[in-house]
């Protein structure tokens, strides 16, 4: 993100709260297409089924397929709607590109679409195994450890090769070049963690974000769990007051793509300030094309915890 003669990105992420787009869009162009649905590219189209595998896609393909993210600007991956025409979308594709356990439509739609030879799909997560978290069983949000993401790219590229073996050089090359950025953000967030002075985070917000829990040994608690729509019982908020107090908590931290009441009311009731992480699973519309997997995880998620964590 270029941020000569506009907002600084510590500025950015202290914006906080419901001024976290207007600062955003205060350092990037205001692209209307930000994810880069429906891209010109070669002769190979792919269908992709959120953000996350999109911009994978999107790495390794460069300008050799044209891409589509489903999924609109503005709009949370995990609990968008399609309507009943999402197959018949998706057919006119060359390749359908997904992970499973996300979202019932893109399961049925990849069930549906498993004995169509007219349609390559391309499942980013198979082979991973998805980890038994506080948060849920079978916790699907793979994409949030960066060394995992390195296997759910792997995958991306066997599918592109087997849809377009003519530019499988290309790639591989670019496969490569991503992977490396993949174990650089994973070094990152493992000097993060190591210099850390907070072993405690709390989210006011759907919580996607436990792989790093798993990877990287710091704890995260949110009083809604994984859903977006719930609210914090009596108890659950009960408890969050009890972890501020007890950890020296100094932010509440909360899902970019979601509304930011609950973590908003927390900070309040508890004396601390909001923070944004991106899930990587959707764009604001502030956000321009030149914003993916890389940038949420550096840009937003690393910056964030620096703070939250109270890294030294």
């Amino acid at each position: 993100m270029d941020t000569d003669g506009g907002l600084s990105r510590r500025q950015v992420l202290s914006a906080g709260g419901g001024l976290f787009g207007a600062a955003l869009a205060g350092c990037l162009d205001g692209n209307d297409n930000p994810s880069g649905s429906g891209d010109d590219g070669g002769e190979y189209s792919v269908a992709a089924s959120f953000f996350m595998p999109y911009d994978v896609t999107q790495q390794i393909a460069g300008d050799h397929v044209a891409l589509e993210d489903l999924v609109p600007a503005g709009e949370h991956g995990h609990d968008w709607d399609p309507d009943p025409g999402i197959v018949e979308r998706i057919e006119s594709a060359d390749a359908f590109v997904y992970t499973r356990g996300f979202s019932s439509w893109q399961d049925d739609a990849a069930d549906e679409l498993e004995d169509d030879e007219e349609i390559l799909v391309i499942e980013i997560s198979d082979g991973i195994t998805f980890i038994d978290s506080p948060a849920e069983e079978n916790d699907e949000h793979f994409w949030m450890n960066p060394r995992i993401m390195r296997d759910g790219a792997e995958n991306v590229l066997d599918g592109l090769v087997e849809l377009d073996s003519d530019n499988q050089e290309a790639y591989e090359e670019n496969a490569e070049a991503f992977i490396d950025e993949l174990d650089a953000v994973h070094g990152e967030f493992q000097e993060l963690a190591d210099q850390r002075q907070q072993d405690q985070i709390i989210i006011g917000s759907h919580d996607s974000f436990q792989w790093w829990w798993d990877e990287y040994g710091f704890d995260i608690y949110s009083p809604v769990g994984i859903s977006p729509d719930d609210e914090a019982s009596a108890a659950e908020l009960e408890e969050v007051e009890r972890l501020v107090e007890e950890h020296g908590v100094k932010y509440i931290l909360y899902d970019m793509l979601e509304p930011t009441n609950l973590a908003e009311s927390l900070a309040e009731e508890t004396g601390t300030e909001v923070l944004p992480l991106s899930p990587i699973e959707g764009v604001t519309e502030e956000m321009d094309e030149e914003w993916g997997y890389l940038e949420h995880q550096r840009e937003i998620n690393l910056e964030t915890l620096e703070l939250a964590l109270e890294v030294e």
